[in-house]
């Protein structure tokens, strides 16, 4: 019986792979904004700023709440 235990160590690897990936969808969806869908860079650059704003609010609360969460 193979029993696989999950560990929360740092993957160099998957974290990589997951940038690699997100910077990919990036560039693609920039892409369709701008000359499928007739987006202005100004408007396309407006929006990812807020995205990104938000998402790093979102984690900073989230690592933040587990640090506050371990406190004695």
């Amino acid at each position: 019986m193979l029993v696989c235990k999950m560990e929360s160590k740092f993957d160099i690897v998957t974290t990589a792979s997951a940038v690699g990936v997100a910077a990919y969808m990036a560039i693609m969806m920039g892409y369709v904004a701008r000359y499928d869908l007739g987006f202005s860079p100004q408007e396309i650059r407006d929006t990812a700023v807020a995205i990104a704003v938000i998402i790093a609010a979102l984690v900073a609360i989230d690592f933040f709440a587990k640090k506050l969460g371990k406190a004695k």
